[in-house]
């Protein structure tokens, strides 16, 4: 007998305090992709309907009461635009779902919220969206690793695993405060632009990046953690609060749940510390990755998403929306203040069949109070989106040149406003 899927209509532990925190606008993730021609609609509204398709958990409105947030099955579909502005999802314009496909000429963007899934889930979704798509322009048949309708779904797909975690006692809990990081806006009396933000954008070709991690003991994540530091350390000598880098960690092999959609997102507090200043480089980078492998350790990210599955409950808990929001949008605050800026890198693409008509890939995320940079790497090159705020480049400029003095080429592509989706309940 199959087993009934439990398609998570509920908000859960893994995705309260990213959902009601970012309620107002919503926090949404565009993935951008330029490939080797311009997008053939017809070939692409197939390849979204057998997308969408398989996977009925993401097709779905997102609602709330005086109460709570939660989803309801939408079973309209999925829209395709042919825009590369702003749009809004739960809107008519995208037939009230939580994700949307717009393109423009060989421009390709997934619109997603985040508050169903991270980065990993979306990242899911777009190598089934172009399996079906390259299948039907050019007869693809490699699916390997990609889910497609062959492949069913699971409740181990659907599944929260911080929905299993022992609740526990916050009061009674010795956690000492995180400490105040240097704020990069604040230092040099920087306000915030225009709209969402800016995201400038650069890439680095695998043949000259590969060599040069190698030779000092990094990753493609790890140098630019430790690059970001050093470029903050040279605009602003003088600073007297700690520069700390919040680097973004998968969970879910921790969490011993590799196929969940949930947001299984984890985190290294990386401190670029007096001792730390003062190594060279390539000292400066294992220094980090040793503390970014100890703080990925199972038991220290379990330790940790306890902690933070039963702050999320206490979130669920309360009598009414407005409540949650508030208490939501507190905590994130309390943990934004510890950080200068956060680095988050999923990994090189996972699917080499789908990589030879991808050009280009971008990460494009809302502003926050600090500068985000977000890595992909495919198809031989390492992209980065620095996104802020800020107008201003003091930071870019620098940490360019923290890459060209260490011999590493670049490419640049200017500065862009962001884009990202509205949310409408």
């Amino acid at each position: 007998m199959t087993e009934p899927i439990d398609y998570s209509l509920n908000v859960t532990r893994s995705d309260a305090l990213m959902l009601y925190a970012t309620s107002q606008g919503g926090y949404t993730v565009r993935l951008h992709l330029r490939l080797d021609e311009p997008i053939r609609p017809d070939a692409m509204r197939k390849a979204l309907d057998l997308t969408a398709k398989r996977y009925p958990y993401f097709c779905v409105s997102l609602k709330r009461n005086e109460r709570e947030a939660y989803y309801v099955r939408n079973d309209s579909p999925v829209a395709l635009l042919h825009t590369d502005q702003m749009i809004t999802l739960g809107s008519e314009d995208t037939n009230g779902q939580i994700w949307a496909v717009c393109y423009s000429e060989e421009h390709l963007y997934l619109d997603f919220f985040h508050g169903r899934a991270d980065g990993t889930g979306m990242y899911r979704v777009l190598a089934t969206l172009l399996y079906y798509y390259f299948h039907e322009l050019y007869g693809l048949t490699d699916s390997s690793g990609i889910r497609t309708l062959e492949t069913p779904v699971t409740n181990a797909e659907t599944v929260d695993p911080l929905e299993a975690f022992p609740l526990i006692d916050l009061s009674t809990l010795q956690i000492p405060p995180l400490p105040r990081a240097l704020n990069l806006m604040e230092s040099l009396g920087l306000e915030r632009g225009e709209g969402k933000g800016y995201i400038r954008k650069l890439s680095i070709p695998e043949d000259v990046l590969i060599p040069f991690i190698k030779g000092n003991d990094a990753s493609p994540g790890i140098l630019a953690c430790v690059l970001m530091a050093r470029a903050i350390e040279r605009v602003i000598p003088e600073h007297t609060l700690p520069i700390i880098n919040h680097y973004v960690i998968n969970a879910r092999p921790m969490l011993n749940a590799p196929d969940t959609f949930h947001n299984c997102l984890g985190r290294a507090l990386l401190d670029f510390s007096d001792a730390i200043r003062r190594m060279p480089l390539d000292k400066q980078c294992t220094a980090y990755r040793g503390k970014t492998i100890l703080q990925s350790d199972e038991s220290t990210v379990r330790k940790l998403l306890t902690v933070s599955a039963s702050n999320s409950q206490r979130i669920l808990d309360l009598p009414d929306f407005d409540a949650k929001v508030m208490a939501a949008r507190r905590s994130m605050e309390n943990a934004f203040s510890a950080f200068s800026y956060t680095v988050s890198y999923v990994g090189r693409w996972a699917y080499p069949q789908l990589g030879e008509h991808i050009r280009e890939f971008w990460t494009e995320t809302p502003g926050g109070p600090f500068p985000l940079l977000e890595l992909s790497a495919i198809n031989g090159n390492v992209y980065i989106s620095m996104i802020q705020t800020f107008r201003e480049d003091v930071y870019y400029q620098v940490f360019l040149k923290e890459l060209e003095e260490n011999g590493i080429t670049v490419n640049e592509y200017g500065m862009t406003p962001i884009q990202t989706a509205e949310v409408r309940f």
